[in-house]
């Protein structure tokens, strides 16, 4: 109710208890939203739309964002309605979130939809409920061979490549745990040109997770300030700035 007032507060709260989530309108949103009763797309609905948690102060307005670990779409449709002229990169590798994911974002333009994982090399992953904690935090994880179940991984060298992008304005990273092997190796000519992160780090999911990240940050950016804000890192490269 403080966040959108008593009404439309209490309309989509009684819409999530009765389970008719299917679509729920936002003031703040264009469009409506669609998710899965009973299952943690209500847990992020609160987080990233409720909540807020990407509703940063940024020294820019963002025109290239990449949103990596998009789920059903949540932070995309955020990231849109808040800075609606840019250009939106969505990777989500799981095939159901991924569908609803579509769902959320077919009314906007510009959104850039990509079904792969995020690694830091091209090969072949396998993707599961892990860690048993929900759509929300779906591990991919490498495996040898190809198969049926496998999905294909995709770099952000490859992104900027495909998509003729110069520079990333902001990075959105929620992978659930890969981002150790993101900023494991070949990482620097793409972390060189992105002027703002915000992520996730999942330590307590696997211990060791987070240390690739702050190696690669301090490599890489000459200049950095960062700051914490709920469950993410901001980490912004001064020495693009001015760019």
């Amino acid at each position: 109710m403080n966040r959108l007032g008593v009404f439309r507060g209490l309309l989509i709260f009684f819409k999530v208890k009765l389970r008719q989530t299917k679509s729920i309108k936002v003031n703040s949103l264009k469009h409506p939203l669609f998710m899965r009763s009973e299952t943690s797309d209500i847990l992020t609905f609160e987080q990233v739309i409720i909540g807020a948690e990407y509703d940063l102060k940024l020294p820019i307005n963002p025109k290239v964002i990449i949103d990596a670990g998009a789920n059903v779409g949540f932070a995309t449709v955020f990231f849109k309605n808040k800075y609606p002229f840019a250009k939106i990169y969505s990777i989500e590798p799981d095939p159901e979130n991924f569908e609803l994911l579509k769902k959320n974002t077919a009314l906007y333009p510009d959104v850039t939809l990509i079904k792969k994982g995020l690694w830091n090399r091209i090969t072949h992953t396998r993707i599961s409920d892990k860690h048993n904690l929900g759509k929300w935090a779906m591990v991919i994880e490498e495996v040898e061979q190809q198969a049926a179940d496998t999905i294909e991984t995709i770099t952000i060298d490859k992104i900027m490549q495909d998509y003729f992008i110069d520079t990333i304005d902001l990075l959105k990273i929620d992978i659930e745990t890969a981002e150790q092997y993101l900023f494991k190796d070949n990482y620097h000519n793409w972390l060189s040109k992105t002027k703002i992160i915000v992520i996730e780090l999942h330590d307590w999911m696997d211990k060791g997770t987070a240390q690739p990240f702050f190696m690669a940050i301090t490599k890489t950016f000459n200049t950095f300030s960062y700051y914490q804000l709920g469950e993410n890192i901001i980490v912004v490269n001064e020495d693009l700035q001015s760019n």
